[in-house]
């Protein structure tokens, strides 16, 4: 079974990841980015804020950035 993954973050997405994860103020993220975070899967919504899923801290841990050539 073939899974999808998406392209490696840009370094924005990876600073919003990042700072969402930190539980620092994630309203000065564009809501695109917050948008597309979600999408992904990266990101969810809960009671009116935002938390990082198992998946994102993945990408976090792994420091799945595009342009990286180490990953981390």
């Amino acid at each position: 079974m073939r899974q999808f993954l998406p392209d490696p973050l840009t370094r924005e997405k990876f600073a919003a990841l990042k700072q969402i994860d930190d539980a620092r103020e994630y309203e000065t993220i564009p809501v695109e980015i917050q948008k597309r975070l979600i999408l992904i899967g990266y990101v969810e919504e809960v009671l009116g804020g935002l938390i990082v899923t198992h998946e994102g801290m993945l990408q976090i841990v792994m420091g799945n950035l595009k342009g990286s050539s180490e990953g981390g």
